[in-house]
């Protein structure tokens, strides 16, 4: 399990993608960049990754791959109107 997600991390593709690369023989023809550990362990350097608390990561919305639309309203970005 642990091979696992160092590989993931390494490469940037998660097990199922990975298979699914595998059985259509199109592994070399990967675009995934490797994760960053900033988005990880988040940018703290203290060890709180330990305990479930809110990481500080870099581009949050980035990391998770969706926002929140509470979170937009809080910020008051340009985007911020909700239909």
């Amino acid at each position: 399990m642990l091979m696992n997600i160092t590989y993931g991390i390494m490469t940037g593709i998660g097990t199922i993608d990975r298979l699914k690369k595998k059985a259509t023989n199109t592994m070399g023809h990967s675009v995934e960049e490797p994760i960053s550990l900033e988005d990880v362990f988040g940018m703290n350097r203290n060890i709180t990754w330990l305990l479930p608390t809110e990481p500080m990561l870099p581009d949050y919305d980035r990391v998770v791959g969706f926002s929140m639309p509470q979170r937009l309203l809080r910020e008051g970005g340009d985007n911020a109107s909700i239909c």
